[in-house]
């Protein structure tokens, strides 16, 4: 469940800290109570009014949007595909004709290069005549407070804390809980509905990433539905002999193993766990990757892979899914989990201008997205209720689609048909016995 660091956000930091080649190259609408698109997952026009709008990157005929994301990166990420999931989107509505007489432009897709965001941002606001941000797909987010001083909506990706707090940002599930303080009943509800009885916590030794491992450890200590069985916070960033490591959870008889870590790492360990005969699954917060898993099928048998947008193996699949698989194969595009997050970027923004009106603004946007109580892209990912979620991280509902790897593909696992997202009421639940599990579009 996304309520803890994300191992990417923690290769980040261990690739700055120990002074990763940074600049290495690597790969339905809108929905809330009262939007009369939500029920088919598309946007048309609501209007064909075009009313002169004075506002930064809106001209007659275009209303202009300008991205960041770490394309370049030396850990392997999809980040870029975020721009074609919101180029897909896009099109999509330019198709129908547009929204008030004008056609959605990407104007810049700039990249980051994985560590200069501050960078791009500072000069994606100057340069790129923008009037909203999106995507933003990058490991670190250092531009955050540049977007919020200056007031521009601004969606993307939520894998750091940089965007708790600002109204004007709206990463595409709320604020997420991470750190300390984010025990959650979610994980420890998975592993005993697995079966699964002696978990290990693998991180690297960096703050971030031994963060993760302490929450993951903590979660069962205050749900004990399965035994720590063996915990490292002593990993180096790019390790590759973890024999010792695979060693302990082979004598603990771990069959369940957290790594806060990268692909590389994980990989890393799943090949060491056949080495010595460890039959033991791992949990991938971050190996919703087709490719990725493609490549390494036989190393993550049985394991199970989190995302918080509906997959697309969802069957059967809903209006926003099937638009979202349609207009990303008529454009060639790769169907990867950033892509799909870029996808709900686009729909959000497009949804706070329908909100707005004819003659819409940065601020009018802002300010109609904030009193959403329930906004799921067309059930594209979990309801986000605006009026809380940009601060409020403990957030009583939390919820994920799960995957387990089955022969190099990913298959939906506890869901209902075609509901793709398990979510739990938890927080206050005092033992893991009291989560209420329930399933969602």
């Amino acid at each position: 469940m996304r309520v803890h660091v994300r191992p990417y956000l923690v290769l980040c930091v261990a690739a700055t800290v120990l002074a990763a080649a940074c600049s290495n190259s690597s790969s339905g609408a809108g929905k809330s109570a009262t939007s009369s698109a939500a029920a088919s997952g598309t946007t048309a026009a609501p209007s064909a009014r075009n009313v002169p709008v004075n506002e930064p990157g809106v001209t007659p005929t275009e209303i202009r949007v300008s991205g960041v994301a770490a394309a370049t990166n030396p850990i392997g990420g999809l980040f870029g595909s975020a721009f074609d999931g919101v180029q897909a989107y896009f099109d999509m509505v330019n198709s129908r004709g547009g929204i008030y007489g004008r056609k959605l432009v990407l104007v810049n897709r700039r990249d980051d290069k994985f560590s200069n965001n501050l960078s791009e941002v500072q000069a994606l606001i100057e340069q790129d005549n923008a009037f909203a941000v999106l995507p933003v797909a990058t490991t670190l987010f250092t531009g955050a407070s540049l977007l919020a001083k200056a007031n521009i909506p601004t969606f993307g990706w939520n894998i750091q804390s940089d965007w708790i707090g600002p109204p004007n940002l709206f990463p595409e599930v709320g604020a997420a809980c991470q750190g300390q303080g984010c025990e959650s009943a979610a994980l420890p509800y998975i592993v005993r509905r697995l079966g699964k009885q002696r978990v290990a916590a693998l991180a690297y030794n960096v703050q971030q990433s031994a963060d993760c491992a302490d929450v993951f450890k903590s979660s069962f200590t205050k749900y004990p539905t399965a035994k720590v069985a063996y915990a490292t916070k002593s990993l180096s960033f790019g390790v590759t002999d973890v024999s010792a490591d695979v060693k302990k959870m082979v004598d603990g008889n771990v069959d369940f193993v957290m790594p806060c870590m990268d692909q590389n790492g994980v990989l890393t360990i799943a090949r060491e766990m056949r080495q010595q005969g460890l039959n033991a699954i791992q949990w991938l917060p971050d190996g919703y990757d087709q490719q990725f898993m493609s490549r390494n099928a036989g190393f993550f048998e049985g394991s199970v892979v989190s995302t918080v947008v509906a997959p697309i193996e969802t069957t059967p699949a809903f209006p926003a899914l099937r638009d979202y698989i349609a207009w990303m194969d008529k454009a060639g595009y790769a169907k990867t989990e950033n892509a799909e997050v870029g996808w709900v970027n686009a729909a959000e923004f497009v949804h706070g201008l329908e909100l707005a009106g004819p003659n819409f603004s940065r601020q009018k946007v802002i300010d109609a997205l904030n009193r959403e109580t329930a906004y799921d892209a067309g059930g594209m990912i979990p309801p986000v209720d605006w009026t809380r979620q940009h601060t409020d991280t403990h957030f009583p509902v939390t919820c994920s689609a799960l995957l387990r790897v089955h022969n190099g593909k990913f298959v939906p696992l506890f869901g209902d048909p075609g509901k793709p997202f398990l979510c739990v009421r938890q927080w206050q639940a005092p033992t893991v016995d009291q989560v209420q599990p329930f399933t969602r579009q």
